[in-house]
């Protein structure tokens, strides 16, 4: 029976089967594709009309997001919508009817306050608007859910795309580090192999049979040596920088060669500087050495190093031909490795006269 006719005359009365109807058709006859939280209000709309009600509230009960703030202890989170009749006020918390709770087995779907308590307990004497309104909340509800996992996921695409370009990114500059670890450290050692190689070379050719197997038993030294410098160049070419400062690292790295002298002033000895100052200028000062052992074969290589109230300052001089400038700023890597810690890098050189590289770090 879906009405009951007055016996003045009157409209029907809409019986239970008509509540039901208005309470659907106010859900679904929504236009287009309404969100869940236009339905959820539609609802409340569609309840409040039937059950003659002065304010209608649905709290969903939706599970926690992942990461939440929220408090530890607690296992959901409630999304409110309301409806009010025209005129109407709503009774202050807790002096109204109970909530009416709507479940899906053991799973709370969500929780009715209905004013006034008379037009709740229209609710609960008809089971088919109780039922209906309960499946239609569990509809709004896992909407709600499943809006929530797909922007997670959108979320999670997004996150996991900036993780992807981030390690390309670091693996791109893992390869640049190791490409330049490679130029200032095994580069410098295979450029004294060479000069060894050709001074063998030269002794030989001038029949200086004890000279040539003098440079060569150098040769066979620093062949044996290599596995070692590939070995530090994997694992750390500033390993041993790190570890006992940049005088030991210098001396370590240059001292062994012939046609390189040290001139290391003695108050650096125990001096540190930040990793990054020390960092900048001993592989300045490897890739100067290298330039000149590449450019100036043979040619005597000295290497100053100073220590002042000012900051430190280093030069690399050789006596080989020199170049013509022209103006240039060469050694471009080199002054940028320098200008990352505010230093400084000079070039001169002409025909003749020599290189000198000389560079400058303020304390």
């Amino acid at each position: 029976m879906r009405s009951t006719q007055r016996t003045d005359g009157s409209p029907p009365v809409p019986g239970p089967s008509d509540k039901v109807a208005r309470v659907v058709d106010a859900v679904h006859g929504l236009p287009g594709r309404p969100l869940p939280g236009a339905q959820a209000e539609a609802l409340a709309r569609a309840l409040g009309g039937c059950l003659e009600a002065a304010t209608v509230t649905i709290a969903l009960w939706l599970p926690l997001p992942a990461g939440h703030d929220a408090d530890p202890a607690a296992e959901h989170t409630v999304q409110e919508y309301w409806w009010t009749a025209a005129g109407a006020e709503a009774a202050a918390p807790g002096t109204g009817a109970a909530p009416v709770r709507l479940c899906d087995g053991e799973q709370v779907l969500a929780d009715l306050v209905i004013e006034p308590p008379a037009a709740a307990e229209r609710l609960l004497r008809w089971p088919e608007l109780h039922t209906v309104t309960r499946l239609l909340v569990s509809d709004i509800q896992a909407q709600l859910i499943t809006g929530d996992a797909e922007r997670l996921i959108g979320q999670s695409d997004l996150l996991l795309a900036d993780a992807r370009l981030r390690a390309a990114g670091e693996m791109e500059h893992q390869r640049y580090q190791l490409e330049r670890d490679l130029h200032d450290g095994a580069q410098h050692h295979m450029v004294a192999l060479q000069m060894s190689l050709a001074m063998v070379e030269y002794q030989l050719g001038a029949g200086n049979a004890v000279e040539a197997g003098r440079h060569l038993d150098r040769l066979r030294e620093m062949l044996a040596s290599t596995e070692e410098v590939l070995h530090t160049t994997a694992t750390g070419l500033l390993a041993p920088l790190a570890d006992h400062g940049l005088v030991t690292a210098l001396a370590a790295r240059l001292g062994t060669l012939d046609t390189v002298t040290l001139d290391i002033d003695a108050q650096l000895t125990d001096r540190r500087y930040p990793p990054e100052v020390e960092t900048a200028v001993y592989l300045a000062c490897l890739e100067a050495v290298s330039n000149a052992h590449k450019h100036a074969p043979g040619a005597a290589v000295t290497l100053t190093l100073r220590a002042s109230c000012r900051g430190l300052s280093f030069e690399v001089a050789d006596t080989g031909p020199g170049f013509d400038t022209g103006g240039r700023m060469p050694l471009r890597q080199l002054a940028a490795r320098l200008a990352s810690v505010d230093g400084t890098l000079t070039v001169r050189s002409s025909p003749n006269t020599g290189t000198l590289v000389s560079g400058f770090v303020a304390s």
